[in-house]
């Protein structure tokens, strides 16, 4: 694909020039004769790099870059100046101009530059692509549920999401917490940095405490070099910790630390760490209960319960059963190329009967489990687990 050069240039002998120059390089090349007329063609057109004069009417270089910046940050933007505004130049590049060139134009040096500032401009372009389809596999669209007690947790989430509170989710296992957790980091401002997940129950105290802070070299047997933690891969993003309540009381009290200071040191290690992680924990234990029991620090539990969303077991919402059966028929049809169209009325009764102690993840394998035995193109309660079969149905 040609890469598209936009030139702004109120000198049009410069001008024709520096276009002729670039199309005996292949690119496509757009004109504009001040920065007014370049800032309409790139708000219409698709852009990939900006050279623009640093003096010129109606809106000079610096003034251009900021709202080019403002409408496609990925844009990369080259400014050209006299010697008597290299000064100015140099204050634009902090704010984001790629690089600036001296009037006469060393055309060799020009040739470099914008090869290496498309380089950039593809590079964050495919970041951005891959943040959208991010959001799109992780965002709200992914959590169904029209029942009252959902739209409360959409509404709950969308509130939290732009800001940096701490959020506790709580639920039990099934109830979608991770996928929760994703639609909040991929909605945040965070949302093109780190997403790190640690299942706290699945791993020992003393692994534990190197996932999340790392380790320094020697520090225990078998520590054969330094190894950085989930914090500081982390660090300007988000850290999911799910199920926190089975932590150890070493441990919380280091984490706490970390929340309250933003700070830590590697085990075995002397150097203070400094970050910025925003932190959203999961469980399914009554975390007040641990506190009044005394099995988990109060003042940690205020750290973490900054935002509390509760996530309904599928018990209670069982009117969100026919779209959650829906959601998972289009998932597996479109994994496995099948053309099951939806589910009979008697079989969805079954469903709507079973008190789902599994929650979405048992009612998402019981779907997968019909689909592979359907023959037609509906799901028929014969084609339901045993278990969900042996329910009665009124």
């Amino acid at each position: 694909m040609k890469r598209t050069i936009l030139i702004a240039e109120d000198d049009p002998h410069i001008l024709e020039g520096l276009k002729k120059f670039l199309l005996k390089r292949d690119y496509e090349v757009l004109t504009a004769p001040d920065g007014a007329r370049a800032l309409k063609t790139a708000q219409k057109e698709d852009v990939h790099l900006i050279i623009a004069d640093l003096l010129m009417p109606k809106l000079d270089g610096i003034q251009l870059l900021k709202k080019v910046k403002e409408i496609k940050s990925h844009i990369q933007v080259i400014l050209m100046t006299a010697h008597g505004t290299i000064e100015k130049a140099v204050e634009a590049t902090k704010g984001g101009a790629y690089d600036f060139l001296i009037k006469p134009l060393d055309l060799k040096r020009m040739e470099l530059i914008i090869e290496k500032a498309l380089e950039k401009e593809s590079l964050l372009e495919e970041n951005i692509e891959l943040q959208n389809k991010l959001k799109d596999k992780f965002g709200f669209k992914n959590i169904i549920g029209r029942s009252s007690v959902m739209k409360r947790v959409f509404e709950i989430i969308r509130q939290v999401s732009p800001r940096r509170s701490n959020i506790l989710i709580y639920g039990e296992s099934g109830t979608g917490k991770e996928l929760v957790a994703n639609a909040i980091h991929y909605s945040s401002p965070r949302a093109s940095m780190p997403f790190i997940k640690v299942n706290c129950s699945a791993l020992g105290e003393g692994v534990l405490e190197s996932e999340l802070f790392g380790h320094e070299k020697g520090a225990f047997t078998g520590a054969l070099g330094k190894r950085l933690g989930r914090f500081e891969l982390a660090n300007g993003g988000t850290i999911l910790l799910d199920e926190v309540g089975t932590i150890s009381a070493h441990l919380q009290t280091k984490l706490l630390r970390a929340i309250q200071e933003r700070e830590f040191e590697r085990v075995g290690g002397e150097k203070t760490i400094k970050v910025d992680v925003r932190l959203i924990t999961a469980t399914n234990i009554d975390l007040k209960k641990a506190v009044q029991d005394g099995r988990f620090r109060e003042d940690l539990y205020y750290r973490l319960n900054v935002v509390t969303v509760t996530l309904p077991p599928l018990r209670e919402r069982k009117e969100d059963i026919p779209f959650l059966v829906d959601h998972f028929i289009r998932k597996y049809n479109k994994e496995n190329q099948t053309r099951i169209k939806g589910i009979s009325s008697r079989a969805l009764k079954y469903l709507l009967r079973y008190p789902w102690p599994g929650n979405i993840r048992e009612l998402e394998n019981c779907i997968e489990s019909a689909m592979a035995f359907a023959s037609g193109d509906s799901i028929s309660p014969e084609h339901l687990p045993d278990y969900i079969q042996g329910s009665q149905v009124p």
